[in-house]
């Protein structure tokens, strides 16, 4: 007879969605292959497996993986998830650490949009990205308004951390980009508590693992005392940058 155990630490949603999920998806991942697929070590997926932090399943005794379901658990939790878990992702890269502030552009860092509906916020503030390379706007507000579908970013401190599924292409080829955009007044973006939203962080990163780490990142700062504050309060691009530059420093242990 199969076993299959569920790692404990998820809400009774997820775990229903994933034991649903078991009959249906044909993707059963080990975790040399998980870890193949994400970019990472089997040290970090096994790290990642024994805090009970991504979905599995014990099958015959062997732990196994839902490659649709980690994608979807991915887009929904990664910006949730803390610096202890963020570090390894980064530092298996052999790369200097991806800043945040490095990302931004002035013209980027300060965008101001109309309260409108959800989906006519997120096609304004693309529409008013000064992007690095040729773009559709048109598919990447429909690439982000799908993410937003499955489960809104918006956090509980007023800010939404846009982004698009793992599961599809990239939209930019070249370039990494953040985007910061605040809204004229709060909106509701769909927060699991309810609360308003009025600041809007777009992420589009080239790769997947760029994207794991940068979300990963951006949440952590949102997370930090006072940032929000001082990020609204900030009267230019520039001095956006040079906030994110200073608590990315001060929280990363890294230069500025």
């Amino acid at each position: 007879m199969t076993v299959l155990a569920i790692t404990s630490q998820f809400t009774p949603l997820y775990v229903s969605f994933f034991v649903n999920l078991l009959d249906i998806v044909p993707d059963l991942l080990n975790p040399k292959q998980l870890a193949e697929y994400l970019q990472l070590s089997p040290r970090t997926v096994y790290r990642l497996l024994e805090r009970g932090e991504i979905p599995a399943a014990r099958v015959g005794g062997q732990w196994r993986f839902r490659k649709a379901v980690v994608d979807a658990w991915l887009d929904v939790n990664m910006q949730r998830l803390d610096a202890d878990t963020l570090d390894p992702i980064e530092d298996e890269t052999g790369q200097p650490p991806r800043l945040i502030a490095h990302l931004l552009a002035p013209e980027n860092a300060r965008l101001m949009i109309p309260a409108a509906p959800r989906d006519t916020v997120v096609r304004d503030l693309v529409a008013r990205v000064r992007f690095p390379e040729p773009v559709n706007r048109t598919l990447v507000s429909e690439r982000v308004l799908e993410r937003e579908r499955m489960c809104s970013t918006a956090l509980d401190d007023g800010v939404a951390l846009l982004h698009t599924p793992r599961r599809r292409p990239r939209v930019l080829a070249a370039h990494d980009l953040v985007a910061i955009a605040s809204i004229e007044t709060p909106i509701d973006f769909g927060a699991l508590d309810g609360s308003m939203t009025d600041t809007l962080i777009l992420l589009l990163a080239r790769s997947e693992r760029d994207q794991l780490a940068l979300l990963a990142k951006l949440g952590r700062l949102c997370r930090e005392a006072n940032f929000l504050t001082a990020l609204h309060d900030a009267g230019t691009g520039e001095e956006v940058i040079s906030l994110i530059a200073r608590v990315e420093s001060e929280l990363f242990a890294l230069p500025l």
